[in-house]
């Protein structure tokens, strides 16, 4: 994808962001997984949130709570659903979600949500960076 349509992307990973928020609003449980020694049940359900928002849309996704799912459009998003999360376990609002897609130029589109605050860190490849959509 070309840097001027790199910015296609955003929409997508605030979508994920947003669902992610809305997933980890109904977190009960803030213990381990039983899955990973260093994983929460906490960043369980904030990636199946997040790979309901990607799976349908065509790209691969990299996650560092699941395995590699390949995609058909050839772009990546790599994620941390929930940057963070012994923080967010302990209730300390310090963390976010983080996520980048990466297509055949590189490094096209990045998010970082911070899920405590809202607050919204952007950058576009050849498009340059924001805050809250403040560049």
């Amino acid at each position: 994808m070309s840097d001027e349509r790199a910015g296609g992307y955003l929409p997508l990973l605030h979508k994920v962001a947003d669902a992610v928020a809305a997933a980890f609003a109904e977190v009960g449980d803030f213990g381990p997984s039983g899955q990973r020694d260093d994983q929460y049940a906490l960043d369980v359900v904030a990636n199946d949130a997040a790979l309901e928002v990607l799976r349908p849309a065509g790209v691969g996704v990299l996650s560092e709570e699941s395995d590699f799912e390949p995609g058909s459009t050839g772009a990546v998003v790599i994620i941390d659903p929930i940057d963070g999360s012994t923080n967010a376990s302990r209730g300390l609002p310090y963390f976010a979600t983080a996520l980048c897609v990466v297509d055949d130029g590189g490094a096209a589109a990045a998010l970082v949500a911070h899920q405590a605050t809202g607050q919204r860190y952007s950058a576009v490849r050849g498009g340059g960076a924001w805050c809250d959509g403040v560049r």
